[in-house]
């Protein structure tokens, strides 16, 4: 009876550790947002890439310890600029409840060739050790290439719009042609042309075309990154895509865009200042807030220049509480405006 309930209490302690690890490694799973990576048919030459966003969806602090692939086909970690990457390691290593870091995955179309197939491993070391694997798939052909192997806007002042061309160039059928671009992106335009064709390859080349890209005056500020899709005739693998990227900068910008009120009695008032930049003269006509215009009286200057202070005092209205109201901005000849909020106490 002794050795039947000794090894009763064996096995029990070992299903019962087998469901400690099970659940360990299940609370790593659900923070991760893609269970699997396909990258499709791509160029070689191209950067091509895709991002997994990991968010703590747990009540304790998260903690990415590294990241590895298993193959240097594809490379994990994130972009400090437009052109560094650093490898193995997230955006953000630590992260608080809530909160969200990402995981750019991109292939070395350079070095290898053909069918890969991958995957990439996300270690944790808290609130306890788990391990996440992502399948990785791609086939990174060779006729097809991209010089450069994306379209890279790097910084583009607002309003000013950009154009990069691409070289393409294909190394097989003589008759092969591009028949189409996806675009879907509407701040993006492109158009290609066709540049040279030869029966007999050429330094290994066929055909040649010119892939032209604009990014439109009205794109909106902050970061693009999209895809066009070249359709061509390949009845197998029609589709190949180009990465496009850039920012758009401001050219008029806030230097604080959330101001604090200190905390008031109804009545009371307090003055603060609002400092405005742009790359060249400009002139501030209106600052207003929808819901609380009444309260706020703003002194501006009348003159354009590169840098604008706005003064706006405050009077604390008899509405006890917490508060914070969008502030707009109206600039003389610009038609998108500027915004800003406030925030503050009414006692």
């Amino acid at each position: 009876m002794t050795g039947y309930m000794g090894r009763w209490g064996i096995a029990a302690l070992v299903l019962v550790t087998a469901a400690a690890e099970v659940q360990a490694q299940n609370w790593a799973d659900q923070l991760v947002d893609k269970k699997k990576l396909e990258f499709g048919v791509i160029a070689r030459n191209s950067e091509t890439t895709n991002i997994i966003t990991i968010t703590n969806t747990t009540q304790s602090t998260v903690h990415i310890s590294h990241l590895t692939t298993a193959c240097r086909c594809a490379e994990a970690g994130y972009y400090q600029d437009s052109r560094s990457f650093v490898q193995g390691a997230p955006a953000k290593s630590l992260l608080q409840p809530g909160e969200k870091t990402t995981v750019t995955v991109r292939m070395n179309t350079n070095s290898f060739t053909g069918a890969r197939d991958t995957a990439l491993t996300v270690y944790f070391d808290a609130p306890q050790y788990a391990e996440v694997r992502i399948p990785i798939t791609a086939y990174i052909r060779t006729d097809v290439v991209f010089d450069p192997g994306k379209v890279d806007f790097g910084n583009v002042e607002f309003l000013a719009g950009s154009s990069k061309t691409v070289r393409i160039t294909y190394a097989g059928r003589p008759d092969w042609q591009i028949r189409d671009l996806k675009v879907d992106n509407p701040q993006l335009k492109a158009e290609f042309k066709e540049v040279s064709r030869s029966q007999f390859a050429q330094n290994g080349i066929n055909v040649e075309y010119q892939l032209t890209v604009q990014l439109s005056e009205t794109a909106k500020v902050g970061r693009v990154r999209d895809y066009i899709t070249l359709v061509t005739d390949d009845a197998a693998n029609p589709y190949v895509p180009l990465l496009v990227e850039g920012t758009v900068i401001p050219d008029i910008a806030i230097t604080s865009p959330n101001v604090a009120i200190r905390s008031l009695k109804p009545g009371q008032t307090t003055t603060v200042k609002v400092v405005i930049k742009g790359n060249k003269p400009f002139l501030v006509e209106d600052v207003n807030c929808e819901n609380m215009s009444d309260c706020f009286k703003v002194k501006k200057s009348e003159e354009p220049n590169k840098l604008q202070v706005v003064e706006m005092e405050f009077t604390a209205p008899d509405k006890p509480g917490k508060f914070s109201e969008k502030m707009i901005v109206k600039v003389k000849d610009r038609e998108e405006p500027l915004n800003f909020v406030v925030s503050g106490s009414i006692l």
